[in-house]
């Protein structure tokens, strides 16, 4: 989290978005660190070096995290206060067997006191620094052992730290005795990484150099990047970014931004998001909703593909139930929709009652109201339904149909959106909509589905054939009166919250 976030604020990068969009998930990862909170010490991890690290990254990204920006200063001084009293002991929690203890405890700790704390008491700095360049001696530290693979782990961190007053330490890097002792990658790896840093912060090219070459050899290229591919370890991949991010120049960083944003669209472009509507003015009013910057790849009459700037996204158009089913699994089959929204029409199902000196009320969605529907259902459409199902090559079911419920994550988002546009759209609904034809009346429709809220003429079909093919599938609809047909105002606000669901929808990305 702290590494990613560096590099991504970086002044070169400045990929703010991807940060704002990554924020959530800082706040989730912040909870759970501070809800593992030990009650002794170390408080956080298994030694110092983990405990610094920590505290480290709830400074780094306090601006983005509520939880980051309550616990840091509390953190930031308990540690402060401990290290100050276990110094002439050394940074120690006393488990050989848990803790690498040497020098790079007291250089953790010198970094994060130095770069994040405002007044550091000159007295505990040059105590810190002092531990920090006392050397390992025929492998004991301190009276501890350290086994020979951590020697160049620890050096690699104090030269990286202090340089110059490292020099020693710095020439020690460039024996790479330790690669004959058995070693499984992960940990290989991190001591590459440290050796990297060290050899780097002081320009020692030879040893850069034959770092970079073992750590080819701890590469897994065919690994996801979010599995670790070098050492198969995610640790091992951040800590050889975390020390060759300092030798990047601008234009480096500049390149690796333009690959981020590449491969943010091609993942963009793996999850794209399908739109379902029935009139050409719906394809603008989602496009309006999508707002500035979003740029149009292709547009016929029955057809949108949409690159927006958190998504990618495919409309389709579809008039009729025929139409409709068409539109779906083109959405799915050949763009690959991994969900469907489907903000159309429908007409209220609510009854009206009299209420004196008032006038008459819904009970119920009433016109110019949405509704996001927890649930589809069908009304004597067996015979149409049986026809478009079959255009759209899925089988018809055997009973005529099924209530189909909302897929709850979409319904969750709906929900969430809604709340960010309460000004806009005020009172909103949730219960079953029901499609119907030309037969049967509004009592009819309610005695099969009693509590049903609203009747249309083609999302049942959507969700069929979603709940067929695994995707999940959101319909909300903006209802209109008996006779008159739904306002553009209250239509164009069910277009713009299927937007926002979408754009939250794609903040777990």
């Amino acid at each position: 989290m702290r590494v990613v976030h560096q590099c991504l604020a970086d002044p070169a990068v400045a990929r703010h978005d991807l940060l704002d969009r990554m924020a959530p998930a800082i706040e989730e990862v912040c909870t759970r660190i501070v809800a593992s909170r030990q009650y002794r010490i170390p408080f956080y991890g298994e030694d110092f070096w983990d405990w610094a690290s920590v505290v480290d990254a709830f400074c780094e990204v306090q601006t983005l995290s509520p939880t980051a920006e309550r616990v840091a200063r509390r953190e930031l001084d308990q540690f402060r206060r401990t290290v100050h009293i276990r110094m002439p002991s050394g940074l120690s929690v006393g488990e050989p067997d848990q803790e690498w203890f040497g020098p790079a405890i007291a250089t953790r700790a010198h970094r994060l006191l130095d770069t994040r704390m405002s007044g550091f008491d000159p007295d505990l700095r040059h105590e810190l620094q002092s531990q920090a360049l006392e050397r390992i001696d025929r492998g004991r530290y301190r009276g501890r052992q350290v086994m020979p693979w951590q020697v160049s782990w620890h050096y690699g961190q104090v030269v990286g730290e202090f340089q110059r007053a490292a020099s020693e330490q710095a020439a020690e890097l460039a024996d790479f005795a330790w690669l004959a002792v058995p070693l499984e990658p992960g940990k290989r790896a991190l001591v590459l990484a440290r050796i990297l840093q060290g050899a780097a912060a002081v320009k020692d090219r030879r040893t850069v150099l034959q770092t970079l070459e073992e750590l080819y050899r701890c590469e897994t290229p065919g690994r996801p990047l979010g599995q670790g591919v070098i050492g198969a370890s995610i640790e091992a991949s951040l800590d050889v970014l975390e020390a060759l991010w300092p030798q990047l120049d601008d234009r480096d960083k500049a390149s690796i931004s333009a690959m981020l944003e590449a491969l943010r669209f091609l993942h963009a472009k793996a999850h794209t998001i399908g739109f379902v509507v029935e009139t050409a003015e719906d394809i603008e009013g989602l496009i309006q909703a999508m707002g500035p910057g979003t740029l149009i790849e292709q547009r016929n009459a029955a057809r949108a593909i949409i690159r927006h700037s958190c998504f990618h996204a495919v409309i389709c158009l579809g008039r009729s139930m025929t139409e409709v089913a068409s539109a779906t699994s083109v959405a799915i089959d050949e763009h690959g929709a991994r969900w469907i929204i489907m903000p159309g029409r429908a007409q209220p199902l609510g009854t009206i009652l009299p209420q004196a000196g008032h006038g008459a009320r819904f009970v119920g969605a009433g016109p110019g109201q949405l509704v996001i529907a927890a649930a589809l259902a069908p009304f004597r459409i067996e015979i149409r339904l049986r026809d478009a199902l079959s255009i759209a090559e899925l089988p018809s079911p055997n009973d005529g149909g099924m209530i189909i419920p909302a897929d709850p994550e979409l319904c969750r988002l709906a929900h969430e959106s809604a709340a960010t546009m309460r000004d806009e759209i005020g009172v909103f609904f949730e219960g079953v909509t029901v499609t119907r034809e030309d037969g049967g009346t509004e009592a009819d429709i309610s005695a099969a589905f009693p509590g049903a809220l609203a009747a249309d003429r083609t999302a049942y079909v959507t969700g069929m054939i979603c709940l067929n093919r695994s995707v999940p599938c959101l319909v909300i609809q903006s209802l209109s009166g008996m006779t008159s047909p739904a306002a553009p105002t209250s239509h164009n606000t069910a277009c713009r919250l299927a937007v926002k669901v979408a754009e939250l929808l794609c903040r777990r990305w």
